[in-house]
């Protein structure tokens, strides 16, 4: 028993230590999973969900970290169904590229490739220019049926909050406060790297999000097309200006 147990183990210590010489970044194989994320990610991109569906095995899994598990290739084009919908697409509409450099290729016996990735993720704004809103990594594990590749699990984690710039502690600091409108007073906090906007209405918070960075004095929401502008007033931030669309919303005054 005992040998039989030591065999085992030499056999995944071997199997883990010669693993990394597994990895490709160049080669036939990693040219064909490179295509394949560029067309998968290519329908995502475009809600293009006739073809989205055609790169998902009938066994299709998707683990997320946030959203938790899509146990089945019917439920994950129910979700894409949403994700491509008039009103999320509105007012949220992503775009997935993926990172340079990142890209290995592991082939996968008898099976087909295993790839590993990190990618970003920007907000498409209407006038054709796109702001930076996170970050992550992605597993996937791709099947050869029918000389044709197709994608039978996703494993995507590490999501992160990634901004165009990034500021120092000092100059997010000088934006805390409470602004007044005439209906509630919007109150900026600094969240690491971040800010993150509270609408207060008779005291209690009615709305929350978190300021993505995009100059020194100029913030975005990660969905829709809102920036949240802030003035001086001599050496202090005295009025906070909030856009839509390119258009003065409202206007506060710090208190």
């Amino acid at each position: 028993m005992k040998q039989i147990i030591y065999l085992t183990f030499g056999l995944v210590v071997s199997c883990l230590m010669t693993a990394n010489s597994f990895a490709q970044d160049t080669g036939t194989l990693y040219q064909e999973i490179k295509k394949m994320d560029s067309l998968y990610f290519s329908a995502q991109n475009n809600c293009d969900l006739e073809m989205y569906d055609f790169y998902l095995s009938e066994d299709f899994e998707f683990f997320h970290d946030v959203a938790g598990k899509t146990s089945s290739k019917d439920d994950e084009m129910s979700d894409m169904s949403i994700f491509c919908g008039d009103e999320q697409r509105n007012r949220q509409p992503i775009r997935r590229q993926l990172t340079e450099g990142t890209l290995q290729v592991f082939p996968m016996d008898n099976f087909g490739a295993l790839e590993f990735a990190d990618h970003l993720f920007y907000l498409q704004i209407p006038d054709g220019t796109e702001k930076l809103i996170g970050s992550g990594k992605f597993t996937a594990l791709w099947k050869e049926i029918n000389d044709e590749w197709k994608l039978t699990r996703v494993i995507s984690y590490d999501h992160q909050h990634v901004a165009e710039v990034e500021l120092d502690e000092e100059i997010l600091n000088q934006y805390v406060g409470d602004y007044t409108l005439l209906d509630r007073i919007v109150n900026i906090k600094k969240e690491g790297k971040f800010l993150r906007v509270t609408d207060v209405a008779n005291g209690e918070a009615v709305w929350t999000k978190l300021l993505f960075p995009q100059s020194e004095n100029m913030f975005y929401l990660n969905y829709e097309n809102v920036v949240y502008e802030f003035l001086k007033s001599g050496d202090q931030v005295g009025t906070l200006k909030i856009y839509e669309g390119g258009k003065l919303f409202e206007e506060a005054i710090r208190e």
